[in-house]
Formats: structure tokens, sequence, C-alpha cells
């Protein structure tokens, strides 16, 4: 990540944490003032939905600036070409070189819109001059601009840490294998599965290795690696669980029900679509993960649903309820459990709402940063001999021996 990012998300982070610890009533508003006053990036930084709209309107303007020209002078697909290869370095200087380090933005929507579209005009200056080159050449080319679109993603999230980057690295990693059985005429699609499988299971495995040493990571790679596992996680369900949707397979990829597939696929796919959630929700109780959490949630209810189609109890409506009150119940004892326990908690576990640090190893500056402004109790001195105060009488006193 380039060290702009870097610094100014450390920065981000303390005073975020600052933040969230005079929400949970630890220090004093003026404390979490002053943090924000030290700690405040050099970065400028817009809202969610300034964001989207900065990169709305440069999308807009970027394709109405290369459109321009191209209806001026009426080119062809060479003509487009030629453009795509003008403007894509264009958009990527002007973000990296005038955004990023002259204005100092901070993920504002503009410069992530211009990286984005440089990566996809780079990849269709590759794949359009081949239209007239015949179907084989065609799709060499598409597939080359497949390449330059994950190596472009992949590009964006080692060097600016963008969390949207590493999403689209994961889709298009996960469309590869079935781009390459077009292109080698592959004539097995379960060849392209297991493909997509490995893929997806060799990224999330990756991402959750580096997630362990997430306190020494800036939080733009934590998001981007997050992300990614999750994108993996989801694909690799979704590959097992949409198995029993053959029909939906045939419509998308063209593929017919009944051609080649291994003789325990159903059983397998119906096994993984029930361990894949159950899976995420342990490692995330273990490892205090909400993303996990909340995939193995989402996952479980989708496997409710879907699983009916591989085993059958009854009507889906009789299914679906008697899995509801099921969960419901399974929550209520869990609840009733933690409560009972001692101080309302049972080993690490507890019902009430705790404050979860989320600075990443960043709490010692955190810390650096408000302990002096912290009120120091007084202690009064301990008094000694203090000279003064007393008198010796004058003169010399008779005494009678």
């Amino acid at each position: 990540m380039i060290r702009l990012y870097e610094k100014g998300e450390r920065r981000v982070a303390v005073v975020e944490e600052a933040r969230r610890w005079q929400e949970a009533g630890i220090i004093t508003p003026e404390q979490a003032a002053a943090v924000a006053e030290r700690y405040r990036p050099e970065l400028v930084r817009v809202n969610v939905f300034i964001r989207i709209l900065l990169a709305l309107f440069t999308t807009v303007g970027v394709a109405a600036l290369v459109a321009l020209p191209a209806v001026m002078f009426d080119v062809k697909e060479d003509g487009f070409t030629v453009l795509c290869l003008l403007f894509a370095p264009l958009c990527a200087w002007v973000a990296d070189h005038e955004l990023i380090a002259g204005r100092r933005l901070y993920r504002c929507g503009a410069e992530e819109a211009l990286l984005l579209l440089a990566v996809g005009m780079l990849a269709l200056a590759v794949a359009i001059p081949t239209h007239d080159l015949g179907h084989s050449a065609e799709r060499l080319a598409w597939l080359a601009a497949h390449v330059i679109v994950l190596a472009g993603a992949v590009l964006l999230t080692v060097r600016y840490g963008y969390a949207l980057a590493a999403f689209g690295a994961i889709f298009a990693l996960a469309g590869l294998p079935f781009h390459l059985a077009d292109v080698l005429l592959w004539q097995t699609p379960g060849l392209s599965r297991l493909v997509l499988l490995l893929l997806l299971g060799a990224a999330a495995i990756w991402a959750q290795l580096r997630l362990t040493g997430r306190k020494n990571l800036p939080r733009g790679y934590v998001w981007s690696l997050e992300s990614m596992r999750l994108a993996a996680w989801a694909g690799i369900y979704l590959d097992v669980n949409l198995f029993a949707h053959r029909l939906l397979w045939r419509e998308w990829l063209g593929w017919t029900p009944g051609e080649w597939q291994l003789p325990w696929s159903d059983p397998l796919c119906a096994l993984l679509t029930a361990i894949l959630p159950v899976a995420a929700l342990a490692i995330g109780i273990c490892r205090r993960d909400r993303a996990l959490l909340w995939f193995g949630v989402v996952s479980a209810i989708l496997s409710i649903i879907t699983l009916k189609y591989y085993i059958h109890f009854g009507h889906l409506a009789e299914e679906l309820t008697a899995a509801g009150l099921l969960l419901a119940s399974l929550a209520f004892g869990l609840l009733r459990w933690l409560r009972t326990g001692s101080k309302r908690c049972r080993g690490a576990f507890t019902a009430e709402p705790l404050l979860e640090p989320r600075l990443y190893g960043l709490d010692a500056e955190a810390l650096a940063a408000i302990q002096p402004l912290t009120p120091v109790a007084s202690v009064p001195q301990a008094k000694g001999f203090q000279p003064g105060g007393g008198t010796f009488g004058g003169g010399g006193a008779s005494g009678s021996y």
C-alpha cells in the first residue's frame, strides 16, 4: 500500500477509536476532541453518499470525454482502441498523481472510479481489435482481457487497499475457469466447477492466513482481505448449492441437465451445503469474527430453504416453520444459559453487549494520545520538620542545685 494511505489510515483509526470510547463513556468529550485534533488526518474524507455521487459523476464524465472525439471523428473499432489506449494511462495518472498525491483524497470515489476505468479501458483495448479476426482469435483476446481485469484488480488492491477491487478480483477469478472452458472447448462442465472450487478454496485459505496477522496490517488491507475471504466463501457456497438448480446452469452457461457428473455429486453438494454454514459459524465464534458470523447465519438460512432439493421431509412451508421454531428455541435457550451463569456469563461468553475494540493493534497509540489529557490525582505531601514558628527564652536561666 502507498505510504500516504497507510499513514492516513492509522490516524483515522485512532480518531475513530477515540470516538467509540467516548460513546462508551470511557473518556470525556474533551479528551476525544483533543485526540481528534492531535491525530487529524492529512487526507480529505467524504461520507459514503458523496463518495457514490462522485464515482458516478466521474464515470459519466470520462465516458463523455471518450465518446466526444469518437463521435466527432466518426472513429471505428481501431480508433476506439486508440482512444482507450490513450485514456487508460491518463486516468491512472490523474487518479494517482493529481487526486491522491496532489489533492490528498481519501477514498472519495473519484480516484477509485478513475483507476477502475483505466483497467477496464485497457482490457477493452486488447479485446476490441480482434472482432474481425475470427472466432478463435476473438475468444483468446477476450480471455486476455479477462486476465488483464484480474491482474488490474489485484494491482489496485495491493497498491491502494481498495476492498471493492479485492471483490472484483475474486469475481474475475471465479469466472476464469468458465472462460478457459469456453476457449479450450472443455466438454466436461464438472472440470470447470472443480477448478473453481480449488481456486476459491486457495484464495479463502490465503486470505484467512494473512488475516491472522491483522494487527500489523493497515485497515485497507484488512478490509480487502475480509472482502476476498467472504467473496471466496460465498462463491464456494453458491457453487455447491446451485448444483441443485441445474436449470439455472443451463440458462446461464448453456449446459443441459444430465451432462457428465460424478455419481456422488448430489450427496457431496448436499453435505457441503450443510457443512459450510456450520464451519463459518464455528470459526466466527472461536475467532470472534463478525463477518464470518453473518455469513454463517445468512448461508444457514439459505441452506434450510434449498436443502429441500436434496432431502424431502414435507412441504416447504412446514419445513421453514419447523426450522424457524427450532432456531428461535435454540437462541432463547442459549441466552437463558448465559444469563444463569456466574455474573451472567459462562467462560468468555456473555449475554450482555460489550465494547469490542477494532483497532487492530492501535489501542496503545490511542492510549498514548489520551494519557496526557487524563487528570492526575494530587497526593498531599507528608509533613516533615518545618523551621520557624517556635521561640527560645532569652537570658540564662538560673537554677538551684
